[in-house]
């Protein structure tokens, strides 16, 4: 009895562990809810969450915030979440800045980043709701306590700083691998939409001429900020066009719709469904008096290359999907080139160093469940 006892034992907790893992996965962070820019309607305030990894990601976070030009009508509520790598045999924290606390680690860092966003919502008063917290853990388990607040706050978006950051002449400022896998991680685990933002400011030469050339232009253009939104299709394109909807409310920015076809009808590649999809978004989109659409229509990726490469200087952000291992004609022989999976084919391509402009980057992706990384 005792001998049948023991194998039972060894037998249950050999097999049990196996299930559990098998059965139960605590970093999957699965939301049945929809939870994205595009589920969430125009008059209904906008759930994000904003990584600061470096002070530098607090200005490019806070720039990105005023392009999306929040008003009490179309509001964003905004977790503002401090990342701090844990040292040595330090215990981690998670600190919620209701009020002053006497444990804080980088103390006065994090006093700044306080300080930077409360002057933000000053700003926009009413329209813009900020709540500040402060994570101090391992980097490769930093994505758990990102993923867990977006579940715990109903965030719609989540705003990552890319793990890259260049100088003013294209050199490498910095370059974290640690960010880089955090990054991969939310991308597969988040429970919403996910937002990438690169700070492609990086040639003093090409700002000078674009501050001539937009003063010259300011008689056929008087919006004080260019955004542009690159579509070709798929449901990471969608979000990024529901996030262009939110910004056209304020016409002090000028926002253009880029729409890259396939020329001859050989976008063949993609579902019906999606088609469908994406044609039911642009009509809203084309019929809008308070944005412009352009079409340009490309036989290859060397095509869309150029013609990226011809526009960039023309804006201070840009938008684009992910768009995951999504290879159209419009993309054809970029792919084998793309050096960043976690920005996509499009977006690879517009933080190369063969793209002279100073612009912010922003890549999209949407709220995804089957799909991994």
């Amino acid at each position: 009895m005792f001998c049948f006892l023991t194998i039972m034992v060894i037998l249950v907790s050999s097999i049990v562990p196996i299930l559990v893992k098998k059965l139960y996965d605590p970093s999957k962070y699965l939301c049945f809810k929809k939870r994205s820019i595009m589920n969430t309607k125009l008059n209904q305030e906008l759930r994000m969450i904003g990584c600061i990894h470096v002070p530098g990601n607090v200005n490019s976070i806070i720039s990105l915030l005023q392009a999306c030009c929040p008003t009490r009508e179309s509001s964003i509520g905004l977790d503002v979440l401090h990342l701090v790598k844990l040292s040595g045999q330090a215990t981690p924290l998670f600190i919620a800045h209701d009020k002053p606390t006497e444990i804080m680690l980088n103390r006065s860092y994090s006093e700044n980043v306080i300080i930077a966003f409360n002057e933000f919502q000053r700003s926009f008063w009413k329209a813009v709701s900020v709540k500040v917290f402060t994570t101090v853990s391992p980097p490769d388990l930093m994505y758990g306590d990102i993923c867990k607040l977006a579940v715990d706050r109903f965030t719609s978006f989540i705003i990552l700083p890319f793990h890259r950051r260049w100088c003013i002449d294209g050199s490498i400022e910095s370059e974290d691998h640690s960010i880089r896998n955090m990054n991969f991680d939310i991308l597969e685990r988040a429970p919403c939409s996910v937002g990438i933002l690169l700070d492609v400011r990086r040639n003093l030469k090409s700002f000078t001429v674009k501050d001539k050339s937009s003063s010259s232009s300011s008689s056929h253009n008087s919006s004080n900020y260019n955004i542009a939104v690159i579509f070709m299709g798929g449901q990471d394109d969608r979000e990024a066009l529901a996030l262009a909807k939110r910004i056209s409310q304020d016409e002090s920015v000028g926002l253009t719709v880029i729409h890259i076809k396939a020329s001859n009808s050989l976008d063949t590649f993609r579902a019906e469904n999606d088609r469908v999809l994406d044609e039911e978004m642009l009509s809203d989109i084309k019929e809008s008096v308070k944005l412009t659409y352009l079409e340009e229509h490309v036989n290859d990726g060397i095509e869309t290359s150029n013609f990226l490469r011809s526009i960039v200087e023309d804006y201070q952000l840009i938008i684009a999907g992910r768009r995951y291992k999504c290879e159209d004609p419009q993309t054809l022989g970029l792919g084998e080139w793309c050096e960043f999976q976690e920005i996509g084919i499009i977006g690879d391509l517009l933080q190369s160093s063969g793209f002279v402009g100073n612009y912010f980057l922003l890549i999209v992706q949407q709220q995804q469940q089957q799909r991994s990384a």
